[in-house]
């Protein structure tokens, strides 16, 4: 056979293997996102995709074809006969290079779909929305053309030195080489240099996103030296261009080599001497107005012009007047740390081997009418936690389909035996919140398809030494009739989805269940919070996601791992069953509106039970607080020296020091308890606390206050108050005596709680005995002021630091007493039969306050 035959089939054969993949996989993804009412989504998204690679492809293809119109036209100016030209092999260059650039089609999205910020940039006068929405795109086209004209050199060099092959000296070639040619390749650095003064022409605008040295964004030297030289450079790069066509090779050299050396002294050297000379001797001089600038935007791209500060003066007169007005506080004190916690509810509540808890997150309900702060886990299914014969293909995809149920405690109450008191647990789920529909089809660990209404039962939970059985009756997934089968058999190269006797055409398939996976497929021009968190509402699960709006430029301002503007104005819900994914708008955004006028998913009329379980994102108000900490400075005199630098304080968890988490409350700001999120400062060095920075999840959710300490005045910090507890002597003797006898001592969270200009600070102790998995919660230490106790309950050390609330106490008998002595004597002794050594020291100290009671009683 011919070999240029073979070729044409092979590529032939190479390109319809390809495009059957891209169809089934575009077309079954079609299907998935037609499911959940948004098939017009997908078809705006493959068609900017396409829209960059068709523009991609029209300008490389186009250029090339004109440069090998060139080329041939050149060799057969001086061998009087045609060449073979290789057109496959710019075609598959260019598809390739081509689909690589679609890959960039949000830069379309933004250049068509542009709203202005109403800010304008102070250098240029131009709306902020140029920058961000319409400059990636133009740079992108550039990109594209600059890549054409490489690709042109390439191909020009490699046949004219296939063709010119026999000529053995510089001086033969430059006689022969035909005129044609030399026009050709003067032509092709006339563009070059016009390329290269439109690229320097808009490198200017790059300037206001340097990071570099005091600013953020351009400096003096580059808004007053570097920016005019760059625009004479883009005029001077014109000139060369003019220059170039129709010179000789030694011509263009000798070109090259002068704006090599223009380039360097006007772009290079002259900056360089302004900077060494004029400005660093003056730097805060010179650079006050940038430095001011950079302060001004960061702030905006990080949403901190708008935080509400305050002064706290600390006053040290906590009272019971106090607590009782602030009781929706204390009685939410967070004394369960999540990570702790995790092993409990693992030990306690995972009830089979193939269910898992992945994680354990904070949320709010009113639980007997009171507002209540609590610990919620979502019990999922991984069917590789199955045992290895039961891995089989039904196992796995028809019948271990999904999880069950929830489990959920209050933050802050404690069994007597140091356990969290559950007000959701086992299976089913009974409690306090009412869950009509427990199961978890789609979640965290939900990583591969099933296919659910097949002829065979699903697995629903274990009821004892059997099992319960379930036919899925939601509207999740996507049909399974007619010609479907194949088509997903070949997306997920799995023939027994055609092979199964068990599937019919009412069949449906899920997936894309990993919740995150499930978003970001429908909505990958959104950044998503890695920390997904489950809620109960109106009886169904569902998850909630944290959705931001996320830029990697913005003028004059900061760059935070590779965030140089964010917010977080869309949440996301998930029903568990159904799989339905609904965006809520809960804060407007001058780039949601650009995403919004290209992909029309957001709605505004969150439902109320859905707006009581939103809460500010923790990785948000990291960000945010880390940017703060040096932010909060907007005079700039002290911004340039670092006068007043903060920075976010650590704190001890188990034996390890660990940067402090910002952690969920309920505080009373106003009148009412509110759910907020906080985190104290410290200046930059130092350990005592400057701030306290918290942000609303309810009324007035989305406004971040900080309150600032006198600077003149010592405000413990929390590795102050650590080391405060490790030179206690009590406590340091309690923890030698639990370390003695096997216990393992893990120190919680260090939480700073704010009460009428007063702090407190909570830390709870936990122990896990050496054969037990389950960490036990034995102490809460409560530190204020000078004062430093731990006891069993936050109440009891409440009490013992600002003394016993006088109130008339019903007389107990003698009797009473002694029957309660003996009852909390056996039971330290049957702690001590079954090696729970930190039990017995709990009823140890119990029985040690009866028999002063009873002191009392005697005398």
């Amino acid at each position: 056979m011919n070999p240029k035959r073979v070729v044409l089939i092979t590529i032939f054969l190479f390109i319809d293997i390809i495009f059957s993949i891209v169809f089934v996989n575009i077309y079954t993804e079609y299907l998935w996102f037609d499911s959940l009412g948004y098939g017009n989504i997908f078809i705006k998204m493959i068609g900017y995709r396409f829209a960059v690679f068709l523009i991609a492809f029209s300008i490389m293809f186009s250029t090339l074809v004109l440069n090998s119109i060139m080329i041939k036209r050149a060799v057969m100016d001086f061998l009087g006969e045609k060449i073979r030209y290789f057109y496959e092999i710019d075609l598959m260059i260019t598809l390739t290079i081509s689909y690589y650039y679609s890959t960039r089609w949000m830069d379309l999205v933004f250049f068509l779909n542009s709203t202005d910020f109403n800010l304008k940039d102070p250098i240029f006068g131009y709306d902020v929305s140029f920058f961000v929405f319409k400059l990636p795109f133009i740079e992108l086209t550039i990109q594209i053309l600059e890549v054409s004209i490489f690709l042109c050199f390439l191909n020009s060099f490699i046949y004219y030195v296939y063709h010119f092959r026999w000529v053995r000296s510089w001086e033969e070639f430059r006689e022969i080489f035909p005129d044609l040619g030399y026009l050709h390749v003067s032509s092709l650095f006339s563009i070059t240099f016009v390329l290269i003064a439109i690229h320097i022409y808009f490198s200017r605008f790059d300037l206001l996103f340097s990071q570099h040295g005091v600013v953020s964004g351009a400096s003096w030297v580059e808004a007053n030296v570097l920016i005019p030289l760059m625009l004479l450079m883009s005029i001077v790069s014109i000139g060369f261009s003019i220059a170039c066509i129709k010179r000789s090779f030694e011509s263009i050299a000798i070109l090259f080599l002068v704006y090599i050396i223009v380039i360097a002294i006007f772009l290079g050297l002259i900056p360089f001497a302004f900077q060494k000379f004029k400005v660093e001797p003056n730097e805060l001089q010179m650079e006050w107005k940038y430095i001011n600038y950079s302060i001004r935007y960061t702030r905006f791209a990080f949403g901190l012009d708008e935080i509400r500060e305050f002064p706290y003066n600390v006053e040290y007169n906590l009272s019971y007047d106090k607590v009782e007005r602030h009781e929706g506080t204390f009685k939410n004190v967070r004394l369960w740390d999540h990570r702790p916690l995790l092993d409990v509810y693992r030990q306690l509540q995972q009830i089979r081997t193939y269910y898992f808890i992945n994680d354990v997150d904070v949320d709010r309900y009113y639980i007997d009418g009171n507002y209540t702060q609590v610990m919620i886990s979502a019990r999922e299914l991984s069917t590789d936690l199955l045992p290895s014969r039961a891995k089989t293909w039904i196992n796995r995809h028809l019948v271990y389909t999904h999880g069950y149920g929830i489990i959920a405690s209050p933050v802050n109450i404690i069994s007597r035996e140091g356990l969290p008191e559950f007000i959701v647990r086992d299976i089913p789920p009974t409690g306090k919140v009412s869950i009509e529909q427990p199961r978890i089809y789609y979640g965290e660990l939900t990583d591969d398809y099933v296919v659910v209404k097949t002829k065979i039962d699903e697995f629903d939970y274990p009821l004892g030494d059997r099992n319960v059985l379930t036919r899925y009756n939601g509207t999740g997934g996507v049909r399974l009739d007619g010609f479907k089968r194949f088509l997903f058999a070949t997306k997920f190269g799995d023939l027994s989805l055609i092979l199964s006797e068990y599937i019919t055409d009412e069949s449906r398939i899920m997936f894309h269940r990993d919740i995150i996976e499930r978003v970001e497929t429908i909505a990958p021009y959104l950044r998503f919070d890695s920390d997904p968190y489950v809620a109960v509402i109106d009886g169904r699960i569902y998850w909630i996601i944290d959705a931001y709006t996320v830029l990697n430029r913005f003028p004059y301002s900061d760059v935070q791992d590779e965030v140089a503007y964010i917010r977080n104005p869309v949440k996301v819900f998930i029903d568990s069953y159904n799989g339905t994914v609904e965006f809520y708008v809960v804060q407007e955004d001058t780039v949601l509106k650009a995403l919004e006028r290209a992909f029309p998913i957001f709605k505004r009329d969150m439902p109320i039970e859905f707006r009581r379980h939103i809460r500010y994102p923790i990785n948000l108000f990291e960000i945010q607080a880390k940017v703060y900490s040096i932010y909060h400075m907007t005079n700039v005199k002290v911004f340039y020296n670092r006068e007043d630098a903060w920075e976010i304080p650590q704190e001890v968890f188990e034996r390890f020091k660990i940067d402090m988490e910002p952690y969920y409350v309920i505080l009373s700001l106003e009148d009412e308890p509110e759910f907020v999120l906080m985190l104290p400062f410290t200046p930059k060095g130092r350990e005592n606390m400057i701030a306290w920075m918290c942000a609303r999840c309810d009324e007035n959710y989305g406004e971040i206050i900080v309150y600032e300490f006198p600077k003149g005045e010592l405000v413990y910090g929390p590795m102050q108050i650590e080391a405060r507890i490790d030179q206690d002597p009590e406590i340091s003797k309690l923890f030698t005596l639990w370390g003695q006898v096997g216990s393992r001592i893990i120190r919680g969270n260090l939480l700073v709680i704010p009460i009428e200009n007063n702090v407190i600070y909570v830390e709870p102790i936990y122990l896990k005995a050496e054969k037990s998995h389950i960490p036990e919660l034995r102490g809460v230490i409560l530190a204020y002021n000078d004062y430093i106790v731990m006891k069993n309950t936050l109440e009891s050390s409440i009490q013992a630091v600002i003394g016993e609330k006088k109130v008339e106490r019903k007389p107990e008998s003698l009797k009473d007493i002694v029957r309660i002595a003996v009852e909390f004597y056996k039971k330290a002794l049957d702690s001590v039969k079954i090696g729970n050594w930190s039990a017995f020291g709990d009823y140890l100290n119990r029985l040690g306050e009866i028999l002063e009671r009873l002191n009392e009683s005697v005398r």
